[in-house]
């Protein structure tokens, strides 16, 4: 893989790249399969990439369970798939919900500040009624059901269940159109969720935006078609198009916006 190759990614993906480069020069060295962690569909997407150019099979998880953080095995020639080799674990939490609403965030912040597991070490998280499912690395599951007792004030019970079984949970989106100066971070944010420039610019540069799922600081970053971005306790949004230029000059963008997970 040459140095030019990183010129097609952003500067935050280039340690994401380097990881990656590691793990095809073991592939190739050993001649055996290499299983990631977690990871968001942006760096899957880099990983089917490299592994393409490289010639090996890239198998992610995703395409088995309907998640959008998946594991993805890097694989050579002669590998043929077995789903037990993704060691994933399905995780039902249930707590007592007539007395509680546990949301999305308050379970993502007991498994890292609780519990100080990595974000890398567990994937999708789905609340339903009473319920809730997190799909876990398999090596970890004990801990999760030794050391998970609270979520929030709710008193937590965890059992491992068939990855069949879970719950399905939509998330709700909605297109909207917008005519923007310019399709800079700041103004698209500022746009979707009908915020002020300077509310906008302050929730950049205070670390709670995302691009692609990588923090993003800088307001000006520009943002291209297929974009995802995740602003805390609004949502997130993606931009499906740029649909040209209206008379006075304005960017015509359509983008979807999803509800946040509260």
């Amino acid at each position: 893989m040459t140095k030019g190759f990183y010129q097609h990614y952003s500067q935050e993906d280039h340690v994401f790249i380097d990881r990656v480069l590691e793990l095809v020069a073991r592939v190739e060295q050993q001649y055996s399969f290499e299983l990631t962690s977690f990871l968001n569909p942006h760096q899957v997407d880099i990983l089917r990439q490299i592994g393409a150019h490289h010639g090996l099979q890239v198998f992610s998880s995703a395409e088995i369970y309907p998640t959008e953080y998946a594991r993805v095995i890097l694989a050579p020639s002669y590998y043929q798939l077995e789903a037990s080799d993704f060691e994933i674990s399905l995780l039902e939490v249930l707590y007592p919900d007539k007395f509680y609403r546990l949301s999305h965030s308050q379970v993502l912040g007991s498994l890292l500040h609780q519990l100080g597991i990595e974000r890398k070490s567990f994937g999708d998280i789905l609340v339903g009624q009473g319920k809730i499912h997190i799909y876990v690395d398999q090596r970890f599951s004990s801990y999760f059901k030794e050391n998970l007792k609270k979520i929030a004030k709710a008193s937590v019970k965890i059992r491992e269940i068939d990855c069949r079984e879970r719950i399905s949970v939509e998330e709700p989106s909605k297109f909207k159109d917008l005519l923007v100066t310019s399709v800079r971070l700041d103004k698209l944010v500022a746009s979707t969720f009908k915020l002020a420039r300077s509310v906008a610019v302050q929730l950049v540069q205070s670390g709670q935006v995302k691009v692609n799922y990588a923090t993003i600081d800088n307001p000006s970053r520009m943002i291209q078609v297929a974009d995802l971005i995740s602003v805390r306790k609004y949502g997130r949004f993606k931009m499906l198009s740029e649909n040209g230029l209206s008379k006075s000059g304005k960017y015509k963008l359509t983008v979807e916006v999803f509800s946040s997970r509260k």
